[in-house]
């Protein structure tokens, strides 16, 4: 018989780092439990890189710690790492709120990441690859039995037609573009190629676990979610041609108003004059299992004007341009905190696209800094017991949308995260799930069959349905919202 062949888990490790996982012949970690954690760590940064999730710390359970190496693991991993000073440990956890130890490197070698001085190794021990592979498949199923599309999701990649000599000349040109650009993100290259490899991969993938479907905190990930956009243009129908994308426009906003609608109508936040709204406790919690309901977002009679009017500037106008500071500085003209904010005016005609470029990305970057992700420590705990507000452009928000700030103030308020937005953002990307993984893949199986892959607010299809996937859609959109936002 012959020697059964090396099966090779592949890992990356930051240069400083490699004396510790012993390096045998090719590349291979002797200390593999080591090499697995570190990787991890290595993995967080250039996977978030440079969006700001790089520098936190990462979330991961005893659970799996154990599972993977034994329960030797702090002994034997966590605590050298820790004690010299590579690793800094968030050691406050609570069971019943289901928050687990974070880790993180030192900010050497998060720089070292970042400057790309890493190196592939690899990882033989059989034992271990066998339970990283257990795991992720004990993972896979429980998701499935849970969230029953995401087996017909990792299904569909697999049978998506991948063309390698388009990804190839997709990446050569992207890996040109990064080279010859003045604004040289760190990371991109190597970024750039990996993403590729795990497209690849999808080619010789044999089962479910091979499709890399993983459901994060309301959001599904895959291959094509991470990876640079023009990738997608490698996936294409049976006549060659790439596929097209239809995407919901101002999708974060759009949920928005479908989450408020939810509170509002079923009182689960209400308002009286001259006073700060008040919320049920767990507010967020208790909105989740009302999503499915069908429901009429500017419904006369429900719902305050000022919030109605958000409605139509997010679903029929730009919420972007008409929530920008020039134009809401002119909205507004109550105090905030005298009263609820029943009536809503404009300086601008409503549908003028005059704000366009990056003067619209701006003030959509300044609309979620300053609104949806603001943590609103002045407005919830104020400084030394003094209440206040963040800034001028939220306080003119506030006096032209109230409802909507005072939704959001009160979620930040009820949050027990360090990130006070992080409760509403996960809650939006749970209704936007809700809508793309669950309605709508649903109401496209009624159509002629053909692929497709979703990819958080948009979904990847074969051109010649694009009018029809549309139409579900806006028919979806009736029954979820009550009205039809822009797809396109």
């Amino acid at each position: 018989m012959g020697r059964k062949k090396k099966e090779l888990f592949k890992v990356v490790v930051p240069n400083s780092l490699l004396h510790l996982i012993g390096l045998v012949d090719d590349n291979e970690a002797s200390n593999y439990k080591l090499a697995h954690f570190i990787s991890i760590l290595t993995h967080h940064i250039y996977s978030n890189y440079p969006n700001g999730g790089y520098y936190l710390k990462k979330p991961i359970t005893s659970v799996y710690l154990g599972k993977l190496y034994n329960k030797r693991y702090l002994s034997e991993i966590i605590t050298p790492l820790k004690q010299d000073g590579i690793i800094e440990v968030n050691d406050s956890y609570s069971t019943d709120l289901g928050f687990c130890k974070e880790y993180g490197f030192n900010k050497d070698i998060i720089q070292e990441v970042i400057d790309e001085k890493f190196t592939e190794v690899s990882i033989t021990k059989n034992t271990l690859i066998y339970r990283i592979k257990d795991w992720q498949r004990e993972t896979l199923s429980r998701h499935i039995k849970k969230y029953r599309f995401i087996e017909s999701e990792a299904d569909m990649l697999l049978h998506l037609n991948i063309n390698k000599d388009v990804l190839e000349q997709l990446y050569q040109q992207r890996i040109t573009d990064i080279r010859e650009s003045d604004d040289k993100k760190k990371l991109a290259i190597s970024n750039s190629t990996w993403h590729k490899e795990d497209i690849l991969l999808l080619t010789e993938a044999k089962d479910l676990l091979d499709a890399r479907v993983r459901y994060i905190k309301g959001r599904v990930y895959h291959p094509f979610v991470n990876c640079p956009r023009e990738y997608r243009k490698a996936v294409v129908d049976d006549e060659g041609q790439p596929f097209v994308e239809v995407d919901l426009r101002s999708f974060q906003a759009v949920f928005l108003c479908k989450v408020i609608a939810v509170a509002l109508k079923h009182k689960l936040i209400t308002f009286k004059v001259g006073k700060k709204a008040v919320a049920s406790d767990k507010l967020i919690e208790q909105i989740i299992p009302l999503l499915d309901e069908p429901i009429n977002v500017l419904e006369e009679g429900v719902y305050p004007s000022d919030f109605r009017a958000f409605v139509s500037a997010v679903f029929f106008d730009d919420i972007y341009e008409d929530a920008n500071p020039e134009n809401i500085s002119q909205n507004a003209y109550i105090q905030v905190g005298d009263e609820v904010y029943l009536t809503h005016s404009s300086a601008r005609v409503s549908g003028s696209k005059t704000l366009v470029g990056e003067a619209r990305d701006q003030a959509k970057r300044q609309f979620f800094k300053d609104i949806f992700f603001n943590y609103y420590n002045k407005e919830n705990y104020g400084v030394k017991g003094q209440l206040s507000i963040s800034s001028e452009y939220l306080e003119n928000f506030a006096k032209t949308y109230y409802t909507v700030y005072e939704f959001c103030r009160i979620c930040a308020s009820q949050s027990k995260e360090k990130k006070k937005s992080r409760d509403l953002a996960l809650l939006l990307q749970q209704t936007e799930s809700k809508f793309f993984h669950e309605l709508l893949l649903a109401a496209i199986k009624e159509l002629e069959p053909f692929n497709y892959f979703v990819v958080h607010d948009a979904i990847y299809i074969p051109k010649k349905h694009r009018l029809a996937v549309i139409k579900a859609c806006n028919n979806l959109s009736v029954k979820f919202f009550g009205v039809m936002p822009e797809f396109r």
